[in-house]
């Protein structure tokens, strides 16, 4: 079995540093044959030096390469297609979502079969207490929102901590090119018969870097996944 962890990231150099802090050490300890594809989506800032030095000191770490950004959606796509393992974890490059957690991923697959396993900051009170409210009441919002169209097979449509069985995800028509990539995701494995599953999983603050949510931006882009969802387009 081979893993495949994508990680989209744009002017992320500071959180990329903390790679060998973070990652590495949490994927040795699995003890499964991986990979980390790191999709650099048009950064502006030693992003690009960062990712060189880092595959460079360890085999195994792939970089690919936006020339502009091209937003979250974009990067996630190509990642996917880079990717050669049986199982694709994606994950955050600040590591909001710890990689440790992604043993909770693998395990759950193992008890469940499922094609895709989530994990859920919503399953528990502590899951984004670190989080401030501000970006927690929206989330909360448009999970919901997600669970009425889609179902509550899942409660975590928005969050992109997730295990995909390779060949499953590589039969989607995936479209979207923002943040809304991760529900669109979630609403063409269901759509399509697909297994799920979750576990809780807990989502800290990020420590290194600027968000690039765009927040007016992203809800608008929501807004038309939910009616592509409903039209079933």
């Amino acid at each position: 079995m081979l893993l495949s962890v994508v990680i989209p990231c744009r002017n992320e150099a500071g959180s990329v540093s903390l790679f060998a802090e973070k990652l590495l050490p949490a994927l040795d300890e699995l003890g499964l044959r991986h990979e980390v594809i790191v999709v650099n989506d048009g950064s502006e800032d030693e992003t690009a030096d960062v990712l060189l030095t880092l595959a460079g000191e360890r085999p195994g770490i792939k970089s690919v390469s936006h020339d502009r950004n091209r937003g979250l959606g974009a990067a996630l796509r190509t990642g996917f297609a880079a990717a050669e393992g049986d199982w694709i974890v994606a994950l955050d490059a600040d590591m909001s979502f710890h990689p440790s957690q992604i043993r909770a991923l693998l395990e759950r697959q193992r008890e469940t079969g499922a094609d895709l396993v989530a994990g859920s900051p919503f399953l528990t009170p502590e899951g984004s207490a670190e989080v401030a409210w501000r970006r927690r009441l929206p989330s909360a919002l448009i999970n919901a929102l997600y669970r009425v169209l889609c179902g509550r097979q899942l409660t975590a449509y928005t969050p992109i901590f997730r295990l995909y069985r390779a060949a499953a995800l590589r039969k989607l028509r995936l479209r979207s090119e923002g943040f809304e990539i991760n529900a669109e995701i979630a609403a063409r494995f269901l759509a399509a018969g697909m297994s799920v599953a979750e576990v809780p999983a807990r989502l800290g603050r990020r420590r290194q870097g600027a968000s690039k949510l765009n927040a007016p931006r992203e809800l608008w882009r929501h807004a038309v996944l939910m009616a592509r969802i409903l039209l079933k387009r």
